[in-house]
């Protein structure tokens, strides 16, 4: 599939203009990527593999296509939550955190997702989310009260509204509570005060630590800089966590902070959002004992990317079925030494890379990709006197669908 490389078709739903849009980086070549990673404070569920392989696959395609990826997913690494667990369980809160920032990457070596170019921490980071913080006070999208600053959220007028297209006026949220100092009830932290036994950081306005949304801001920035190419999450991050990111960095930068928004969407269980804030989850490590990381990644898959699925154990059963399909076609592929089939493996192979192709400029068809995958599978086990060459033609196939879907490992 040398073609790929020499035209760029493929086309990504960007959540900001509501359409598949011809993908083209800023800077020919290379991507800037930033995918926002968990908050650790438990194992990572099938909803986290499904959302992460899916950024895996695009970050994949992208360099099947020639270009250089780099690619950032951060760690929220401080948090209530996190703190709150952490105490529970008796724990200091970061070595808490780490613990399952170390279990996320076990989980995601065994479902073949590569690793990020950066793996920023939210407390590695203090000195860059401050800095960021006094820009956009001196900026005048920030303000300072009793030890904690908050965004001027209707300050930042081109942003509000670009992803969940609501308009500023129609928000209904409570008003602001008495005593508070706050001047819009929109307006939200980007630095808190601590409270007491809680880990904290020096600031000009007091120890604290910095909320939620700029964390991001600040870690994609020192790594790629604005604009993003590319700014992916779950689609319930897109309002309000990253629809806040946009309005920081139009206050700190007077920039667009992605050309391509990216969501993907939820994994259910008895149609509720599979998340470990409901409690209804099932966890990779659960799932990996009685499979592979590759049928779990393959079950995956066969869904689009911005679709809700249902989790179905029954669905992995039949993708180990499909994935021991596969493996005895690349066998018979490997151990081919027959006459030939008078160009039908020619035509074959073909019509199926025209057909992944297809799918993956499609807005990454993962779902076209693989039946155009079940499909040469399928062929292969049907021919006879496959010759040696054919098959190794054959297996070309199954390496660049790997190299892409993340599969077949042994052979890219």
């Amino acid at each position: 599939m040398a073609a790929f490389a020499s035209v760029m078709a493929l086309r990504l739903y960007n959540t900001r203009t509501r359409r598949k849009d011809p993908f083209v980086p800023l800077t020919p070549g290379v991507v800037k990527m930033y995918v926002c990673g968990p908050t650790t404070y438990d194992f990572s569920h099938l909803g986290h593999a499904r959302s992460y392989i899916a950024f895996d696959v695009a970050r994949r395609y992208l360099e099947f296509l020639g270009n250089r990826v780099v690619f950032v997913q951060n760690f929220t690494d401080i948090e209530e939550v996190i703190i709150r667990r952490a105490k529970d369980a008796g724990k200091p809160p970061l070595d808490f955190a780490q613990f399952f920032i170390d279990a996320f990457l076990g989980d995601m070596r065994a479902l073949n997702v590569q690793p990020a170019t950066h793996y920023p921490k939210v407390t590695q980071h203090i000195p860059e989310i401050v800095a960021l913080v006094q820009r956009l006070i001196h900026r005048e999208y920030a303000y300072p009260i009793d030890g904690e600053v908050y965004f001027r959220t209707k300050k930042a007028k081109h942003s509000f509204g670009i992803l969940s297209h609501r308009k500023i006026e129609d928000i209904v949220v409570d008003p602001v509570p008495p005593g508070s100092r706050r001047e819009d009830p929109l307006d939200f932290a980007l630095w808190k005060r601590s409270k007491e036994d809680e880990p904290a950081w020096p600031s000009p306005w007091g120890d604290g630590r910095p909320g939620w949304h700029v964390e991001c801001n600040a870690m994609a920035y020192k790594y790629l800089g604005a604009p993003l190419d590319i700014h992916g999450g779950g689609l319930d991050l897109m309002f309000p966590h990253h629809e806040s990111e946009a309005m920081i960095c139009e206050g700190a930068w007077g920039a667009e902070w992605a050309r391509t928004w990216m969501h993907n969407g939820f994994l259910t269980l008895e149609r509720e959002k599979m998340s470990k804030s409901l409690g209804n989850f099932v966890t990779i490590r659960e799932v990996l004992r009685d499979y592979s990381g590759e049928v779990v990644r393959l079950c995956l898959l066969k869904s689009h990317y911005r679709e809700n699925v249902e989790y179905d154990e029954a669905g992995l059963a039949r993708s180990q079925v499909e994935w021991t399909a596969m493996r005895a076609a690349i066998a018979t592929a490997r151990n081919a030494r027959g006459s030939g089939t008078d160009g039908k493996v020619s035509g074959l192979v073909s019509r199926t890379e025209t057909a992944f192709r297809k799918a993956m400029d499609d807005d990454l068809d993962t779902e076209g990709a693989v039946d155009a995958l079940q499909h040469i599978t399928e062929a292969v086990a049907a021919l006879d006197g496959i010759s040696a060459d054919e098959g190794r033609a054959i297996l070309n196939v199954y390496h660049d669908f790997g190299r892409v879907l993340g599969l077949f490992a042994d052979l890219v």
